[in-house]
């Protein structure tokens, strides 16, 4: 090795980072050189200066490609500036240049999967890595539960947490990760449990104090977790605090403090999206729309797609014999809701390709005017002039009214008269769904429990359920009540069913936004800290069918379920 290399080096390990960089602006060695780039990276990552050590990191590679260890730096960088697309193919790299696979470079690959929220891609590279020979276990099973939780998978997280927390049963971090699965699933004795452990093991954890916050929530201690939550903003500004204390606002009706929060949040955190995103649902709930909707286009659910990367995003323009490519976001119940919008865009422009989720295809018909329904392997080849997000619709056409959405359902007369003939006709036949998923925004607070029902079901009806998830703490009711299970049935019979209906009852669910479309009476229950949607907006995009019964205290839905006993008694004469 060249001495101006080896001295360079020299510098670098004792910390003078200021004499070694400067040897390598003023070194000649040309064998090395590439050696060097990645030293001046490695040395301006140190001083936060990211962009430059991205510049000198790629200079290394260029010079050399299979020179291993700018690749590994970028991957660092990477997730320091939280580009995990970039780091997933750096880590991809590495992998590629190891003439042995080092199970540290797949654990990587798998962290920035994780990164991304690429949650089955994650759990299945750090899966290889359950019966190798990679000593961190601990990290590898906290990491795996962490992921299974992103996926939705609330017992195979719970089992990676708990295998995890046999390797160190005081480790902070793990404990209070099973402390906050525990008071999200509703498990009051494990999450005591768990909370007098964390405590114990360090009170002042800042990951304790977040999720004690929770914990009081749990205990109905809204004014302690309110008192939690402001102690650590004033202490540290904590990011996560403030988007707690928000939702607790939001949540007991408050949306001037809740508003407050956010406000500060932004000026502590002017970079955050999500933050403005917030703000902008905030806006909107007050009929601010100019501004709701100018932060609405902050939401993470906007399509993206590397397919159509360098399309054109329509932003208003005159789009006569254009044609638009309009892509699905959110939950099923908001593609059900926002899709009028494109009856409103069909007069504009030539053609429009509508892609939905796969499952939703039967509920849509193929072609409606120029709106074409699609899923994504049909339009992969396609050529087309502008492309939007059906939510960014609402911005051009929330206050026309003469779009409807049943226009564009696949209604099947067959499979009516079918369902027709099979319900049980000498008695009213009633949808109910209580429940939404249980990952789905505002929850649990816009589902209802179950055994709140407990009195309706008593009621010589024949009640039909449609929902897949039944939660932990409705399961044993439900197996012995009198509601017959549909849940396994497919959309387009779902659709023939509830056109047999005598009505449907539902929380704030894709169901209830189907049942509205098929033009079915339909009784909403709907939270006290409700979306944006069931506020000022809703009295531009009202569905004819239904009406409303909000919950006027977060804490419980007596009132609520009271009146639709009284309503339901007196609609049938039971």
């Amino acid at each position: 090795m060249a001495e101006t290399l080896k001295k360079i080096i020299e510098y670098l390990n004792n910390g003078n980072l200021t004499r070694a960089f400067a040897l390598c602006e003023t070194s000649k060695d040309k064998k090395n050189e590439h050696i060097i780039f990645n030293i001046k990276g490695v040395i301006l990552f140190k001083q936060e200066k990211l962009e430059l050590a991205k510049i000198e990191f790629l200079k290394s590679i260029k010079l050399d490609e299979s020179f291993i260890d700018p690749h590994k730096n970028l991957f660092k960088l990477n997730l320091k500036s939280q580009d995990f697309k970039s780091a997933i193919d750096n880590a991809k790299k590495v992998l590629e240049l190891e003439a042995l696979k080092e199970p540290i470079s797949y654990f990587n690959l798998a962290l920035a999967y994780d990164l991304n929220k690429d949650y089955k891609k994650a759990i299945e590279l750090y899966k290889t890595l359950e019966n190798q020979n990679f000593k961190e276990k601990k990290i590898l099973f906290n990491n795996l539960a962490k992921c299974f939780l992103g996926a939705q998978n609330i017992d195979e997280a719970k089992n990676y947490y708990l295998k995890a927390l046999e390797f160190d049963q005081n480790n902070k971090l793990i404990v209070n990760n099973l402390l906050i699965l525990f008071l999200r699933i509703g498990d009051k004795n494990k999450a005591e449990y768990f909370y007098k452990k964390a405590q114990e093991i360090d009170e002042n954890y800042i990951e304790f104090k977040l999720n004690e916050s929770d914990y009081l929530i749990s205990k109905d201690n809204i004014e302690d977790a309110i008192k939690c939550l402001k102690t650590i903003i004033d202490n540290s500004k904590n990011y996560v605090a403030y988007t707690k204390l928000s939702k607790i606002y939001s949540m007991i009706g408050d949306l001037k403090n809740s508003i407050e929060v956010i406000e500060d949040a932004i000026i502590a955190y002017p970079n955050q999206k999500d933050l403005k995103f917030t703000r902008g649902m905030q806006h909107l709930i007050q009929g601010e729309f100019e501004k709701g909707w100018e932060f609405y286009e902050f939401r993470d659910s906007i399509v993206r797609d590397s397919l159509f990367k360098n399309l054109k995003t329509w932003k208003g323009e005159n789009l006569k014999d254009s044609t638009i490519l309009v892509t699905s976001e959110q939950g099923m119940g908001d593609i059900i809701q926002f899709s009028k919008f494109l009856i409103n865009l069909s007069p504009l422009c030539k053609k429009i390709d509508f892609v939905i989720y796969d499952k939703l295809l039967p509920i849509f018909k193929e072609n409606y005017k120029n709106i074409n329904i699609c899923k994504k392997s049909e339009i992969l080849q396609n050529k087309y002039d502008y492309k939007i997000s059906l939510g960014s619709l609402n911005k051009y056409f929330y206050k026309e009214k003469n779009s409807n959405s049943s226009d564009l359902i696949n209604f099947s007369e067959d499979r009516k008269k079918h369902w027709g003939s099979i319900l049980k006709n000498e008695k009213k036949n009633i949808g109910i769904v209580w429940s939404g998923n249980f990952f789905g925004p505002k929850e649990p607070s816009r589902s209802v429990e179950l055994k709140n029902f407990e009195n309706l079901l008593k009621l010589d009806v024949n009640f039909y359920s449609f929902q897949n998830e039944i939660w932990d703490r409705d399961r044993n009711f439900f197996k012995t009540s009198n509601i017959i299970d549909y849940s396994n049935k497919n959309f387009t019979d779902i659709v023939a069913i509830i056109q047999n209906l005598d009505l449907v009852i539902s929380s704030d669910t894709f169901f209830l936004h189907l049942a509205c479309i098929c033009n079915k009476e339909t009784w909403g229950l709907i939270s006290l800290n409700a979306d944006w949607r069931w506020y000022e907006y809703y009295k531009y995009n009202p569905y004819k069918s239904l009406k409303i019964y909000k919950q006027s205290n977060y804490k419980n839905w007596d009132d609520v379920l009271e009146k639709v006993q009284s309503d339901f008694e007196e609609k049938f004469h039971i």
